[in-house]
């Protein structure tokens, strides 16, 4: 009962000193209302951030350290490692297409199928009889003491201002077949190496692909607008008995 009565009175002098307090708020709503603004904040920074990330994959940008708005980003490169652009790779690309059709179609029924080499304007691999060989149809500015006999031209009777095919070297090595020509002032080569084996076309097959009007269009295309390097100087080479100069390749070549 003493304890009892303690109590009474400890809980009337607490009453009696918080009537003049005022009235503690509710902090349940308080609390409601913080935790919503907590997670309204940080959807916000996730949608921000998400934004963000969605917005450079769209234009295509990749932040960098140090980048930021006084930064430009760089701009994607409008050639490759050669220094060609696009539109030179496509027009190469489409030349090669052409040049291949035709070899397809004038080339001997042995050859089967004539693909361009990718990135290789002037390189071709043609399949005959159940083996693949290396083509090539070279059309380059010749050398400029190739050119002497132009110069040395009359005036207005230069062979090198003719729209015409003037045949140059031919041969047939074990192991390749060459016809050469000379249109205005460009080299045109076609060559078809037999590798260990002999080659699988001949001259003849190669003059049926130069007489083709078609042929002489894409010469003419490629001399206005050249897609190989000029052609490098003549150099001296050293040539053992019993064999010619090579001078394609820089070599000495035994004949048959």
């Amino acid at each position: 009962m003493e304890d009892n009565h303690d109590s009474v009175l400890l809980r009337d002098a607490l009453d009696r000193t918080a009537d003049g307090l005022p009235p503690l708020p509710d902090l349940v709503p308080l609390a409601v209302r913080e935790g919503r603004r907590r997670r309204a904040r940080s959807r916000l920074a996730v949608g921000a951030a998400a934004f963000a990330v969605v917005t450079a994959g769209a234009v295509g940008l990749t932040l960098l350290p140090g980048s930021g708005p006084g930064v430009p980003a760089p701009a994607a490169s409008a050639v490759d490692g050669e220094g060609l652009s696009a539109a030179e790779r496509e027009r190469r690309a489409q030349f090669q297409q052409r040049m291949a059709a035709l070899l397809d179609e004038r080339l001997p029924a042995n050859v089967t199928t004539v693909r361009p080499v990718e990135g290789q304007v002037s390189e071709y691999a043609i399949e005959a009889d159940g083996e693949v060989f290396r083509m090539v149809v070279s059309v380059r500015k010749a050398a400029d003491m190739a050119l002497r006999h132009c110069e040395e031209a009359p005036e207005g009777s230069s062979p090198c201002e003719r729209d015409e095919l003037r045949l140059g070297q031919v041969s047939e090595w074990s192991d390749r077949v060459t016809v050469g020509y000379q249109y205005r002032r460009s080299q045109v080569r076609l060559i078809v190496y037999g590798g260990k084996a002999e080659a699988p076309v001949n001259a003849k097959g190669l003059f049926a692909v130069t007489k083709d009007p078609r042929f002489l269009e894409l010469v003419r295309e490629a001399d206005a607008d050249p897609m190989e390097p000029k052609e490098p100087p003549l150099t001296a080479v050293t040539v053992s008995p019993g064999e010619v100069p090579d001078f394609l390749s820089g070599e000495g070549q035994r004949a048959r």
